[in-house]
């Protein structure tokens, strides 16, 4: 197995993203080591070529035939685990981890769910089949040569009963996980020593729906629910789902009036809360003090570009950067995530905090955000500021800044 964080794609559906959201708060919240929480999103898929299928009445979520698009999401590459939206994490997911079998193309509970209700929550018809409920939660060896068969061009031609009987593959190469990290409302037994189980599934119907109250664990699910809005719900979210999920990584450090536009239509409202300090509540969590992070770091260089608002909240970044680190934080995060937390030092123009940002830098292992940081703190050893700030912040330029400016990779 790969050291890399675990990978886990969340089917997601326009009618529950609240139990999206829950459903990765709780995977979050109780992980002991990092994790990248993906959502599968139909939307995104179609518009990026991967999904073609035509609207089938018969799929009761957006995510019926995705799912199975992950080993080629994952590049074919590593492990991952997909699971349904209808979920909640009551364990920690990395001790699901612990079990994978390096020899097994996919690994999942053996469910015999044969529900006897006509109809679902949501008015869809309930079916039966065999292995129903197998492909609600499979830990993908997305590197195994007979998953290579899942690339886009079949999984959008293969009929249902192919790709979630695992017809693909023999019976000796899926391996059983415990049902207790697949545990079906209405259907599973209670667990035997008295204790929730570690992942309860909903297929039913969850709290999140009218008249759907009273299902087990309901209590549990409306805690999350409520702990998830009581940290910062979507907003923070959407912040950090808008800057790692929905946008080309390429745009984080390009230069575009129309990006910064949208940018401000979207967040300026988030941003200028942030800027104010209150926001501040959100750095009880790792994921709310990233998400004001980016707000007044990078957010702030999009939204006010060529103006001195670009760095008028680097101190409270910094500020919020050196309380996450105080509580942690950064372990909590994948490295991509970990760089936008430590950014905030390589945009100081200290010299002792350019020295900070190199070490957090090279420890990410990422060759080219380590000879960004020594780009920037080569400029602070050489002037103490960043010349290329000088116009928008009214500071005179001296002969020898003006001289550096007009080398290239002079500015950021």
């Amino acid at each position: 197995m790969t050291e890399r964080p675990i990978r886990i794609y969340v089917g997601w559906d326009s009618r529950e993203d609240i139990a999206y959201q829950v459903c990765r708060h709780s995977i979050v919240e109780r992980t002991s080591k990092p994790v990248d929480v993906i959502a599968l999103r139909q939307q995104q898929l179609r518009e990026a070529g991967l999904y073609t299928r035509a609207t089938d009445p018969l799929a009761s979520t957006e995510f019926t035939y995705t799912r199975f698009l992950v080993p080629h999401l994952a590049g074919f590459d590593g492990w991952a685990i997909f699971c349904d939206c209808d979920f909640l994490w009551l364990g920690d997911v990395q001790e699901l981890v612990a079990q994978i079998d390096d020899s097994s193309a996919l690994m999942c509970v053996y469910h015999d769910h044969r529900p006897p209700e006509a109809v679902k929550m949501d008015g869809c018809a309930q079916t039966v089949y065999p292995r129903k409920n197998w492909s609600s939660m499979v830990i993908y060896n997305c590197a195994h040569p007979k998953n290579r068969v899942l690339t886009p061009e079949v999984v959008n031609a293969e009929s249902g009963a192919f790709l979630h009987r695992f017809q693909w593959l023999e019976d000796e190469d899926i391996s059983e996980v415990p049902e207790t990290w697949n545990w079906l409302d209405g259907w599973s037994r209670p667990p035997a020593d008295g204790l929730p189980p570690k992942v309860v599934h909903y297929t039913r119907g969850g709290p999140w729906f009218d008249n759907w109250q009273d299902v087990a664990y309901a209590a549990e699910w409306i805690a999350e629910e409520k702990a998830f809005q009581d940290e910062g719900g979507e907003e923070i979210w959407n912040i950090l789902d808008f800057w790692f999920e929905e946008i080309d990584p390429v745009r984080w450090f390009d230069s575009d009036a129309a990006f910064d536009r949208q940018m401000r239509a979207r967040f300026g409202e988030s941003h200028a809360r942030a800027a104010r300090g209150e926001l501040a509540a959100w750095r009880k969590t790792p994921w709310g003090a990233l998400a004001e992070i980016i707000l007044l770091d990078q957010f702030s260089r999009n939204l006010y570009r060529g103006d001195a608002r670009a760095f008028a909240c680097d101190l409270r970044a910094l500020e919020a950067h050196r309380q996450a680190m105080a509580r942690g934080f950064d372990h909590c995060l994948i490295p991509n995530q970990r760089q936008f937390l430590y950014m905030p030092l390589q945009h100081s123009e200290s010299h002792d905090v350019q020295a900070e940002a190199v070490v957090h830098f090279a420890a990410l292992g990422d060759p080219d955000s380590y000879s960004f940081a020594l780009r920037h703190q080569e400029i602070i050893n050489r002037f103490g500021r960043f010349p290329h700030r000088n116009d928008v912040l009214g500071r005179e330029t001296t002969s020898d800044e003006s001289m550096f400016l007009r080398q290239p990779n002079s500015t950021f």
